[in-house]
């Protein structure tokens, strides 16, 4: 039964004691969107304990910029989750938690400039910044534990992997101008295993929070194999049930950003025809890893965010994050050719 078949233990929570491979990561994740504030985001603690190595990334769409900073260190906690200025604090497993961040963000006019990120971070003006959110469950998690190699999602990406929908509250400050997050809502994930971002094709990873405070996810993975993944949940009053879908279809900017996304998702209520719009005036962020291939030469990984406007064929609106991971070929998204 896919993504809602198992029960994610406690323990799954906290870090996990990692194998010998060098590329184990571990990834904790959230994503938040606010109609009535306007805003939309997501932060990410993520950890290489062989390395040893650990990332802190938060990324805002703020009504009239958009933020973006991606801190390394050298320095891995065992029990915290916790890189750089970014703090995530488990207060209840599976039903509370805290996030916390603190330090500066770079503010992008047009974020497209991260296609080079070294040139854009030296250029950009930056921003002082807190958040302190309060997070509660949404509905059960799901995913798997990653004890059954046969239910790994993508076994490139990771072996245990669950989410779960939720509520956000608190506020984002920046420059000392407080931004209420109001009613906000969306999705977190976390995984560990050995992580490779060229492992896949592609994917695309829809999060949609709607106005009567139902809520879509939506993943679609095209694999290496020529294998297609399909995960879809829907939330409706706490009450988690499995969806599925046939495709997802996407309108490309000349560039390669998603313009428009649509999913046409078989719930247990009924056909919900989902179109994910990215938010006027469209700001598109890239961010890219490139590693060696095989053969010597170099693979490059894009994944391709912006905030977007969700509406159903029903007339449910909503907002929320479309996350479209491709393999470049000649600076293009590999997905684009099909969709």
């Amino acid at each position: 039964m896919g993504m809602l078949a198992e029960s994610i233990a406690p323990e799954h929570e906290f870090r996990h004691t990692p194998n010998d491979d060098p590329a184990y990561n571990e990834s904790t994740y959230y994503n938040f969107s606010s109609v009535a504030s306007g805003i939309t985001g997501w932060v990410r603690v993520a950890m290489q304990a062989n390395q040893p190595a650990g990332q802190a990334s938060v990324l805002l769409f703020l009504p009239d910029e958009t933020l973006f900073g991606h801190e390394r260190t050298r320095e891995v906690t065992v029990d915290q989750i916790k890189a750089g200025g970014l703090e995530i604090d488990i207060l209840e497993p599976h039903a509370r938690q805290r996030l916390r961040y603190e330090g500066e963000l770079a503010s992008f006019a047009d974020p497209r400039v991260l296609t080079e990120p070294r040139a854009a971070f030296k250029e950009a003006p930056r921003r002082q910044v807190t958040l302190d959110l309060a997070v509660h469950a949404h509905g059960r998690s799901f995913g798997t534990n990653g004890d059954d190699p046969d239910k790994y999602l993508e076994s490139t990406m990771a072996w245990g992997h669950f989410e779960q929908f939720i509520g956000v509250d608190g506020t984002i400050t920046v420059d000392g101008t407080a931004y209420p997050l109001e009613k906000a809502a969306g999705l977190r994930d976390h995984s560990w295993g050995p992580r490779d971002w060229a492992g896949p094709l592609w994917y695309r990873w829809i999060t949609a929070s709607l106005d009567d405070r139902s809520a879509l996810m939506v993943l679609q993975v095209a694999r290496r194999d020529g294998q297609i993944t399909r995960e879809a949940a829907v939330v409706r009053e706490g009450v988690l049930s499995e969806a599925s879908f046939d495709d997802v279809e996407v309108t490309w900017t000349p560039d390669g950003f998603g313009e428009r996304v649509v999913c046409e998702v078989q719930t247990a209520e009924g056909p919900v025809t989902l179109t994910a719009t990215a938010r006027p005036p469209a700001t598109y962020v890239p961010l890219r890893h490139n590693r060696p291939g095989d053969d010597g030469t170099v693979l490059e990984t894009r994944i391709g965010y912006a905030a977007y406007e969700f509406t159903t064929g029903d007339g449910r609106r909503g907002s929320g994050i479309v996350e479209i991971l491709d393999q470049l070929e000649d600076g293009l998204p590999i997905g684009m050719s099909s969709r």
